[in-house]
């Protein structure tokens, strides 16, 4: 089954492999059995969907008839993420639980703070029986975001494997392992060996990003995926300012054409720790979005490039192949 989200309806959709319609679920974001107006995330546990919303996480069936709701234990702040795999299944002590990034660490503190990284939590650990969110995941002491600098909008991207969070943040270049039946030194890091990756150099603690003089376009890690015991990295190394093209001086696609010239999607495969690929170009006729629990890697059709919208949404089951 492929379940699907329409953001601006705030819609769900359940098909099967054919792409006919199973359920559905559409009510209003504060009907009771809701998740909010905004589904952050979802995933499949078993015969059941799991939708985290910007204040709670809510159980259905695959008809969408409600189940159950965990209330969030702190008040959401930060950036909203929605359609990204923030919501993934891991087993402990033989009962399912969800690792999810909800947008930022249950710690009040700003991000200009330094209070916000000592206490900074990458992921919340939920109890589907309890509902209990637990703080994991510290920021490593060799992090760049624990070297006295302030950031916005630290994201990850993760997946997890069994008891594993495998994660890289993206706009950082070291490849992060947390080891979850490990009570102590469960968190590691290695090096990405990116052929050219523009660092965001922070701010200084109580001040605030500068957004109005011209800088470079920083690097960012666009996708993660462990496909057969191998992790793909997609990523953009972004563009120094000589080379960004001027806003204004081109129509807003030719801008965007420029942009995808001159700063092209890339990749970057890990075969084991410490070793990695040469850098690739990835292909333009799709992107890849998800691994299954079957660790089949999907992608979706770029749309946006034909010469007209096709009757039908098209999915692809594609496979990391050497050459």
């Amino acid at each position: 089954m492929f379940l699907f989200h329409e953001f601006q309806q705030n819609k769900f959709i359940l098909t099967d492999k054919k792409g006919e319609v199973i359920s559905s679920f559409d009510q209003p974001g504060d009907a009771p059995s809701s998740y909010g107006n905004t589904a952050c995330a979802a995933t499949f546990v078993g015969d059941s969907i799991v939708v985290m919303g910007q204040q709670k996480v809510v159980i259905y069936d695959l008809n969408f008839d409600f189940i159950k709701s965990h209330q969030k234990p702190y008040a959401g702040k930060g950036m909203l993420y929605s359609g990204y795999n923030h919501l993934q299944n891991t087993y402990i002590d033989d009962e399912i639980n969800l690792v999810a990034f909800t947008g930022g660490p249950q710690h009040p503190a700003a991000t200009n703070q330094e209070a916000y990284y000592n206490h900074f939590n990458t992921f919340d650990l939920i109890s589907l029986d309890s509902g209990g969110f637990v703080p994991i995941t510290p920021l490593h002491p060799k992090s760049r975001y624990k070297q006295g600098k302030a950031f916005n909008f630290i994201r990850p991207l993760f997946q997890v494997n069994e008891d594993k969070i495998h994660f890289i943040f993206a706009s950082d270049t070291l490849f992060h392992t947390h080891d979850l039946s490990k009570a102590e030194n469960g968190l590691t890091v290695e090096g990405i060996p990116f052929d050219d990756f523009i660092l965001n150099p922070g701010y200084p603690f109580g001040g605030s990003e500068d957004y109005d003089t011209p800088k470079p376009r920083k690097g960012e890690v666009k996708s993660y995926f462990k496909v057969d015991e191998k992790d793909l990295i997609l990523y953009q190394s972004g563009l120094s300012l000589e080379n960004t093209p001027l806003r204004g001086t081109t129509s807003r696609e030719e801008w965007n054409k420029i942009n995808a010239r001159l700063n092209p999607l890339k990749f970057l495969v890990r075969e084991a720790e410490g070793e990695y690929s040469k850098v690739g170009l990835c292909t333009t006729n799709f992107t890849p979005t998800h691994v299954d629990g079957k660790n089949r890697l999907w992608a979706r059709q770029h749309v946006e490039l034909l010469d007209q919208e096709p009757e039908f949404y098209t999915i692809y089951q594609v496979a990391l192949v050497p050459q």
